[in-house]
């Protein structure tokens, strides 16, 4: 059996139709997915740029998760800072109130003086933050790694905010106020430096702010007693401060980084995105050019048809 015998022009618009078919679909594809380039056959090198494009936004926004935990951490640290100054602060109210105080008000503030005493140590090591304390140890630290390259880190000491002396001059470390041990009891005789004061358990009770030394402490040794305890929690409170001033200058350097890497993440992905998105305005006119070619070529097909079929019925007749 022989092939059947199409004319050149017939052939031709076949050949065009099968191009435009191809076109439609390519088009149609681009129009479903948004991009020109969606494998290696469509363009290598656009197809392989836009991938390392993405693949470096991707490991940036991995560690920007990663900075943005770090912010927290210590953020859970500044807050603690700032809810320890303010229990310094009503120390120091406490001291104040006493000094002027009678006797039953003064065994009232010890009490209180006491309670926020314990509590500070309490408070600081409440600051966890996913098991990370910052205030607790020196030996504690947050290390933050900004992207894949080694040197782009950031490393965070821990303070020790919990630490006491022992002995005569038993002391929280890092306020230096000698005003009160870990336990909460008042601590006479380091404010003073005398060793010989006893019976600091009866705080300021144990304080003659009138009298001559009996079985009370003399006034001015009492005086001396509030100056240097109120002093001495000032000088806490700045230490403190400084300490926050730290962590809020590190909470400030992580957040700038976080923002610096969603910002370049997203420049990374904008360069992707240029390599292989297709411009949908043009691939919709494309799609109604396209479709127009192939009605034509099928039209042309038509006619080709039926000019032979006109040559066969003038045969006929």
């Amino acid at each position: 059996m022989s092939d059947i015998t199409l004319t050149a022009t017939q052939r031709q618009t076949l050949l065009s139709l099968t191009s435009v078919t191809s076109l439609f679909n390519r088009t149609q594809n681009r129009l479903n997915t948004g991009k020109k380039v969606n494998s290696v056959t469509d363009n290598a090198q656009a197809f392989f740029q836009a991938q390392s494009l993405s693949n470096r936004s991707t490991t940036i926004l991995n560690a920007k998760a990663t900075i943005d935990q770090s912010v927290q951490s210590v953020q859970a640290a500044l807050t603690a800072t700032s809810a320890v100054s303010a229990l310094l602060g009503q120390l120091q109210g406490v001291l104040q109130s006493a000094r002027g105080a009678s006797l039953s008000n003064r065994i009232s503030d010890t009490q209180q003086f006491d309670t926020i005493g314990s509590q500070l140590a309490q408070l600081v090591k409440d600051a966890s933050f996913q098991g990370l304390n910052l205030l607790t140890s020196t030996a504690s630290s947050l290390t933050t790694q900004f992207s894949d390259r080694t040197a782009a880190t950031l490393t965070i000491q821990g303070f020790n905010l919990v630490a006491t002396a022992t002995g005569a001059n038993a002391r929280a470390l890092f306020t230096q106020a000698a005003a009160f041990k870990s336990d909460g009891t008042l601590v006479f005789s380091s404010i003073v430096g005398d060793a010989s004061l006893t019976n600091e358990a009866a705080g300021f009770s144990q304080l003659n702010l009138t009298a001559s030394a009996g079985s009370t402490i003399a006034a001015s040794t009492a005086q001396s007693i509030f100056s240097g305890a109120i002093n001495r929690i000032s000088t806490a409170i700045n230490q403190l401060n400084a300490i926050s001033a730290s962590l809020g200058t590190n909470v400030a350097v992580l957040q700038t980084r976080s923002d610096f890497s969603a910002n370049y993440a997203n420049t990374l992905t904008s360069g992707a995105d240029a390599l292989t998105l297709a411009d949908l305005n043009t691939e919709a006119a494309n799609s109604q050019a396209l479709t127009l070619r192939q009605q034509l070529g099928i039209q042309s097909l038509t006619t080709s048809g039926t000019q032979n079929s006109s040559i066969l019925t003038l045969l006929r007749g």
